[in-house]
């Protein structure tokens, strides 16, 4: 009885101490990528497989930098805490830098800035000049930058709207299609992607700049953040960087990237 009760003690132990990433088969690490799984252009799942321009640039730093990752779809508005815990050990699908999630998790340096977008449906007749006002219902996705800047940008100021939260960008779109709320705020890639595909139109540009980079749990515990860096510059100096933008934000400037580590300190 007590051989076993050691036994049992030590298989305990050895859970407790396994790390969240795992290895496959000829010891590659894998670690677990946060996404949402309906946000393009950075990330979208059709068919059972992810797509974007994450997906690309992912794939390129893993070949070039030795590990894998399962990507792993998690609702936005809990991504950043489960990051934060340790259950996601890479964060991105369009991740905005901010200083109070830097708090709670380590950012890698900045790779994309972009500005921030309101749809409405394409028969809508509002403008910039009227989309936030007359109480509209304006929506963004719950625990998303652009939720957070309508909330204290516009309705914590007086304006007279109504703020809706989504789960998912893609419920957002379709009750914007058919009328439950009259705007969508979003970052300019994902507006644009929507704008191309979907029954609805961009009605207000460069509503705020954002700034785009990977997370990772905070302290970096698998030294990821380096080769998140290394594998951008790479992706950016052999040209496929420029060849991504192209396919998939062919509206974007090409800048060399990461950005300088200072443009977080602003």
């Amino acid at each position: 009885m007590k051989l076993n009760s050691r036994i049992f003690i030590l298989i305990i132990v050895v859970v407790l101490l396994i790390p969240s990433y795992v290895f496959s088969a000829g010891d590659v690490p894998v670690y677990k990528f946060g996404i949402d799984a309906a946000c393009p252009p950075w990330t979208w799942v059709e068919k059972g497989e992810v797509l974007g321009f994450d997906r690309e640039v992912i794939d390129f730093i893993c070949q070039e930098e030795g590990f894998e990752v399962e990507w792993t779809d998690i609702p936005w508005s809990t991504i950043i805490s489960a990051t934060s815990r340790g259950k996601i050990d890479i964060l991105g699908g369009g991740l905005s830098f901010t200083f109070e999630r830097a708090k709670i998790i380590d950012y890698a340096r900045v790779h994309f800035k972009i500005g921030t977008h309101a749809l409405a449906r394409k028969d809508s007749t509002l403008t910039e000049e009227n989309v936030f006002t007359n109480g509209n219902k304006i929506a963004s996705q719950a625990g998303s930058t652009e939720y957070q800047w309508v909330q204290e940008e516009l309705k914590d100021k007086g304006a007279d709207i109504e703020l809706v939260g989504y789960e998912s960008w893609d419920d957002a779109i379709s009750d914007l299609e058919t009328g439950r709320i009259q705007a969508v705020v979003m970052n300019q890639p994902q507006a644009v992607a929507y704008s191309e595909k979907r029954d609805v139109k961009i009605v207000a540009e460069d509503l705020f700049l954002d700034l785009i980079a990977y997370a990772v749990t905070p302290g970096d515990p698998y030294d990821l953040i380096p080769k998140l860096e290394r594998g951008i510059k790479k992706a950016y100096d052999s040209g496929l960087w420029a060849k991504l933008v192209e396919k998939y934000m062919p509206w974007s400037k090409v800048e060399e990237v990461p950005y300088p580590a200072d443009l977080q300190q602003q």
